[in-house]
């Protein structure tokens, strides 16, 4: 069965040392995600206002879920097996999301 899949924005950072050595001037925290925010997806396309680049990362883990499928073995990581916390591949402006998987109404 399929679900639809909730993302929530947990945080959002910005490393400033980082970025004062390799960011160019002004990067600033980041434009798509404030923490709060909450996207859905059918598992399959990216919630509208999702940063590709966080998407390409986050897709594969979307669609598992949304088929129905665990994260890791469980018992091995979170304290639910049902859900994921993962972050944005951006080492200086990252964004950590809490995947759900919840049925579709």
């Amino acid at each position: 069965m399929q679900k639809k899949v909730k993302i929530t924005v947990l945080r959002t950072e910005y490393y400033q040392d980082l970025a004062d050595r390799y960011a160019i001037p002004e990067l600033g925290m980041c434009p798509f995600h404030q923490k709060g925010q909450v996207l859905y997806s059918d598992g399959i396309n990216p919630p509208e206002g999702m940063c590709g680049v966080a998407w390409q990362n986050l897709e594969p883990w979307v669609r598992q879920l949304s088929e129905g499928g665990l994260l890791q073995p469980s018992g091995t990581w979170l304290n639910d097996d049902s859900i994921g916390v993962f972050a944005c591949p951006d080492g200086v402006r990252p964004v950590v999301f809490l995947l759900e998987a919840e049925e579709i109404s």
